[in-house]
This record gives C-alpha cells, sequence and structure tokens, in this order.
C-alpha cells in the first residue's frame, strides 16, 4: 500500500511539471518611454516688446534735426503656420515712445520732430532651422504718428506751433525666434521702415512737409496660445 501511494504522489508531481512546461513563457512588458511631441509653431501668439529707433527725417531737417534717435516699447499679436519646416504668418503691433531730435528754424528759436508711435502690419515667412528655432523675413504696413513743434520769439508774428500727424509707408526687415518652452518664445528683430511726407502748419509762415526714415532694433517675448 506504501508502495501505491508512493507511486501515485510520483504521478501526480510528473503530470504538474508537464502542465507547467506547456504553458506560454510570460515576458515582462517592455518599459514605457514618454517622448516630448515635437514642437509647432502653428497658433495665435501675442507679446512684449522693447528696443530702439534711431535714423533720419526726411525733407525737414531743418525743423526735426537730422539724427532721431529713442526708446520704442509695446505690444505684438500674430498668428503662424507650420507646413514641414516652412512657417508663414502675420503680425501687427504697436509700440509707444519717443524717436526725435531737434533744430534752430530759419526763423530762429527752437523747433523739434518727434515720432511718438511706431506700427505696422506684416507677413512673416520663416525656416525652422531646428525644433525650436526660427528664422524669418517679414514687410509690409508701417505707420507713425509724428508731433511737429515750433517756437520762435524772434518772428513776427511769434510762433507757437504744435502738430500731429500719421506718416505711413512700409516695412522690411528679419528676425529670429526661439521657443525656451512650449508656450514662451524669445525673440530679436531688426525692421527698416520708410514712411512719406506730410505737411504741418500749413498757411503759415513755417509750413513744413517732411517724413520719416526709421531703424528698429528690438527684443520681445512672446506666449503662445
Amino acid at each position: 500500500m506504501k508502495k501505491v501511494l508512493i507511486a501515485a504522489a510520483g504521478a501526480m508531481a510528473f503530470a504538474s511539471l508537464a502542465q507547467a512546461a506547456d504553458l506560454p513563457y510570460r515576458k515582462d512588458a517592455p518599459a514605457a518611454y514618454d517622448y516630448a511631441p515635437a514642437f509647432s509653431w502653428t497658433g495665435f501668439y501675442a507679446g512684449a516688446t522693447a528696443g530702439i529707433g534711431f535714423g533720419g527725417f526726411t525733407g525737414a531737417e531743418q525743423y526735426f534735426g537730422t539724427s532721431p534717435i529713442g526708446g520704442l516699447y509695446g505690444f505684438t499679436a500674430g498668428y503662424n503656420y507650420q507646413q514641414g519646416k516652412l512657417v508663414v504668418g502675420g503680425e501687427a503691433d504697436f509700440a509707444f515712445g519717443h524717436v526725435g531730435d531737434s533744430a534752430t528754424p530759419p526763423m530762429g528759436g527752437s523747433s523739434t520732430g518727434v515720432a511718438r508711435d511706431f506700427f505696422t502690419a506684416r507677413a512673416r515667412v520663416g525656416y525652422a532651422i531646428v525644433d525650436r528655432a526660427l528664422i524669418y523675413a517679414t514687410g509690409g504696413y508701417a505707420g507713425a504718428d509724428i508731433r511737429a513743434m515750433i517756437s520762435s520769439p524772434f518772428s513776427n508774428p511769434v510762433l507757437a506751433l504744435d502738430q500731429s500727424s500719421i506718416a505711413n509707408g512700409w516695412t522690411l526687415g528679419a528676425g529670429v525666434e526661439y521657443a525656451i518652452t512650449p508656450h514662451f518664445s524669445l525673440k530679436g528683430e531688426y525692421l527698416y521702415a520708410s514712411m512719406g511726407n506730410n505737411t504741418y502748419f500749413g498757411g503759415s509762415p513755417a509750413s513744413i512737409s517732411g517724413g520719416l526714415n526709421l531703424n528698429v532694433l528690438r527684443g520681445g517675448v512672446n506666449y503662445h496660445f
């Protein structure tokens, strides 16, 4: 009887081992890797800019001076669309500032020309040289609010003139932008703008016709929605 029980136990153990051998081998699940998605420039953005403007008044140097210079700071907004490495879009901006110069007018006293505001509406065409770095060219409309002031106690009658007018023109430029996070980017930009002549103080002894050529160097930060 004892031999029968030992034989039965051995048979059951052998059967269990055989059944286990028939089970499929279970491998550990492969490790999961969390890859960050590639950055895309597509979408709306808005931001702030600050920089310097310098250039020259045209046609009115004897009243406005020859080398206006000053700071510009403001806001910008736009939209990009990316296809492969190509990025196209549009951008508008408005900058406050004081880009001006002064002179001594022919009748004596003092006179000043100041570009107080500068604004543009431009197309942008860029190339994503790496995942988060963009170089671009830009061009379109440019305008400036130019204020003219003349004060001359020596003229007859005494002059104390002050008038502002919007000068309209065009701009071309280029820049580079880099996305430091999925939502924030930094940029550096150069613009050349040429704005046509306006007439100031029409009908007075100091009637002036002049425009402005402006170089703008600025940096900015954008938030991408």
